[in-house]
């Protein structure tokens, strides 16, 4: 297994993750936000580690470099 395919993995796993947190949440209704049911708190998560970790944005410019063999971000030259 390539890097770019275990990216793509991730980034596949993380998105869909996201999604049926959400659908849980929108099934759930009001309940969907109390502390009672644990939905919000997985809501919250999955959107700590889709949006604040960067993980799907990541994965997928490894990916696009895989596929592409071009580099979005190129390291800083040295002074």
């Amino acid at each position: 297994m390539t890097t770019g395919q275990a990216s793509l993995g991730k980034a596949w796993i993380t998105k869909k993750a996201r999604e049926i947190v959400a659908l849980g949440r929108e099934l759930l209704g009001g309940n969907g936000i109390v502390t009672d049911f644990h939905v919000g708190k997985a809501f919250c998560d999955m959107e700590s580690l889709y949006t604040y970790e960067g993980s799907y944005e990541v994965n997928a410019l490894i990916v696009a470099r895989d596929i592409t063999g071009i580099a979005s971000i190129r390291p800083a030259s040295r002074l």
